[in-house]
């Protein structure tokens, strides 16, 4: 009976046995399936996301990232909540909360790297540093780029390591360290060449090649856009093998061959006549063939260039570019002494003035001013003129401060650089020393040791202890050497810093030197002006005949002041003491140089830029490239000939 029972009672506990287990596999199963819905959902949301993304819905963009988070909340998707805070960091930055975006990246990278998700928390670091990049802040910048750099690392990724050298490049580039951003750069394109990866590679040669163009090393730059050009038609990629033929024409041109610019420049338009959809390029194009052309001196055909890519900016409504060529247009139209240029010339100042083009407005004002002079319109040229003379002083103050922050930002990173070096010497030293502490203690435990198991053999032990002598000596010598080496190193860093500081006092002295000049300008007009109003008081009282008098006396008093020719009687003396003979060796080869012709040729000789030059004349840019041109035609130079080594000779 008892082990019926405990059958029984058996077959009673399996059941209920099976029974747990059938409902536990049930709800097994429902948390699978609710699992499966909310991975479903969340990508289906994620979706919508993306849409909602490009098409900049930015508030419905938020709301959809709330669903996603909410249910990656209840479901348990630690990865999702991450990529929740990753996409506020998104929208953040594109409604240009700086500090916000910031801030949820951070966190978002942060989570990625507490689950292990690596290659989620660089690209978290990559935006960060591309936030702080758009608010010109490149040192924190780079420090994130570096992160992420560290983690692609760790994960062997080699194309993502590339795009972060490319970063950090950018970032250096940006501070003004040219030099480290060609390394950054050449790093990236080791990967890129031993990966094939012919986009990244003609990316990265062309970043190296407007490096070398800012660095006036015109030869290099065109090296590596030789490169890139042979990259992009070995991919067949049209667009970007017109792009680099567009660059590699500015690089001759800027170079000063006209004949090679103008050859890239037509085969560049070539190919984007040929795949359509390029106006914007073909634009550029025609703009630069015209600058060829008027550099050459075909006027009418520069005008049709003009003409056309003017033409191309009114059908696509790009006014910006239209306020460029409209300047020059109504420049060379200027210089043929066509009145139609009023109209353009006003035009590009109205749109730049409109869109706060101060560089091209200052053309403007200056170009115009010419214009009204030339016409005998004194006051509106003197209005242009004064207009022009705020703007521009105005824009020099806003370049040498950027300059002045520019250098700072060099110089800081250098005193980094020198502390950084410091330290790791300061380091060496005490490992050195520590490493010779610890070998002294062994030699003395040593010595020691066999003093008293060997102490028999007393003369072998003081012999010993000679040689231990002798090693410590040796270290102290060692020692005082280092100590010396550190000195020493002081020492440079001291000169440099005193370098640095008389370099900074020479540009203080150069800068009052230009504000003496200044004064004096300013006091001898002053005293012009007085003789005016006198003369002009005179004729208020006087009668008609004497009042004609008066006036020819104040257009005398207004010609006879209107150019100050001491300042140029002091330069031509200085010029003179260093290029002995250089005046009248021009004027005995070429009798038709006028005053101002001597003055140019004497900046050209200076090796002056066109835009150094027009601030010395208080000319328009425009202007002085026109001054070249009559030189060049004076001179009866040819379109390949170079005219600052022309003037070299003399």
């Amino acid at each position: 009976m008892l082990k019926k029972c405990k059958t029984k009672g058996h077959k009673v506990n399996m059941l209920m046995i099976m029974i747990l287990l059938y409902m536990h596999s049930v709800g097994v199963k429902e948390s699978l399936a609710q699992t499966v819905e909310d991975s479903l959902l969340v990508d289906q949301l994620t979706e919508v996301l993306r849409e909602q993304f490009r098409s900049l819905q930015l508030d419905s963009a938020r709301a959809t990232v709330d669903k996603i988070k909410a249910i990656a909340k209840d479901a348990d998707m630690p990865v999702k909540l991450a990529d929740c805070n990753a996409n506020y960091g998104l929208i953040e930055r594109v409604r240009g909360n700086i500090d916000s975006s910031i801030t949820y990246y951070r966190k978002a990278a942060t989570q990625y790297k507490d689950l292990g998700e690596r290659s989620s928390a660089a690209r978290a670091y990559t935006a960060i540093g591309q936030t702080y990049v758009s608010m010109q802040l490149y040192q924190p910048a780079f420090e994130n780029f570096a992160k992420s750099l560290a983690l692609r690392e760790s994960e062997k990724d080699s194309l993502g390591m590339a795009n972060n050298l490319v970063n950090m490049g950018g970032a250096v580039y940006f501070a003004g360290t040219l030099d480290d951003a060609i390394d950054y750069y050449l790093r990236a394109l080791r990967i890129a060449d031993a990966k094939d990866n012919l986009p990244l590679k003609a990316q990265i040669m062309m970043n190296i090649s407007n490096i070398h163009i800012k660095q006036q090393n015109h030869p290099k730059a065109l090296e590596y856009q030789e490169e890139a050009l042979a990259v992009h038609r070995q991919m067949g990629d049209r667009k970007g093998e017109s792009d680099v033929l567009l660059n590699m024409g500015i690089s001759w041109y800027e170079k000063g061959f006209l004949e090679e610019a103008e050859t890239h420049y037509k085969e560049s338009l070539a190919i984007k006549n040929e795949i359509g959809n390029e106006t914007p390029g073909i634009i550029k194009l025609t703009h630069n063939l015209g600058l060829v052309a008027k550099e050459r001196g075909d006027i009418p055909a520069a005008i049709n260039y003009y003409n056309h890519s003017l033409a191309l900016t009114r059908e696509t409504d790009d006014i910006q570019t239209r306020a460029t060529i409209l300047n020059s247009l109504g420049v060379i139209m200027m210089v043929e002494g066509d009145d139609e240029c009023l109209a353009l010339l006003e035009e590009s100042l109205e749109i730049s003035s409109s869109l706060g083009l101060k560089k091209l407005e200052t053309i403007n004002y200056d170009n115009l001013h010419q214009f009204h002079a030339n016409k005998g319109n004194y006051k509106q040229a003197y209005e242009y003129l004064s207009s022009f003379q705020a703007l521009n002083d105005s824009l020099f103050n806003v370049e040498a401060a950027a300059r002045i922050a520019e250098l700072q930002t060099i110089y800081d990173t250098e005193i980094r650089e020198q502390e950084n070096m410091l330290l790791k010497e300061r380091s060496q030293v005490l490992r050195l020393r520590l490493v010779m502490m610890s070998v002294s203690a062994f030699t003395i435990t040593m010595v020691a040791v066999a003093f008293i198991i060997l102490f028999n053999l007393k003369r072998k032990s003081l012999r010993q202890s000679k040689v231990l002598l002798t090693t410590q000596a040796e270290l102290s010598l060692m020692e005082k050497q280092k100590s010396q080496q550190e000195q020493q190193h002081l020492k440079e860093v001291l000169f440099a810093e005193e370098e640095i500081n008389r370099l900074q006092n020479r540009q203080i002295q150069e800068q009052n030197r230009k504000l003496s000049t200044s004064a004096l300008l300013i006091i001898n007009k002053n005293e012009a002006l007085n003789n005016v109003r006198q003369i002009a008081q005179t004729a208020l009282h006087a009668d008609d005949c004497q009042g004609k008098i008066c006036i020819e006396q104040l257009i005398n008093e207004i010609d006879s002041n209107i150019n100050l020719d001491e300042q140029w009687v002091l330069f031509k003396q200085h010029f003179e003491s260093v290029h002995s003979g250089f005046f009248s060796r021009l004027n005995q080869k070429f009798s038709n140089l006028t005053h101002n012709d001597l003055k140019m040729c004497a900046y050209l000789r200076m090796n002056l830029s066109s835009k150094e030059i027009a601030q010395m004349l208080n000319i328009g840019i425009n202007s002085a490239i026109t001054k070249r041109y009559r030189l060049r035609k004076k001179f009866n130079m040819q379109n390949d000939d170079n005219l600052i080594d022309f003037l070299m000779q003399f």
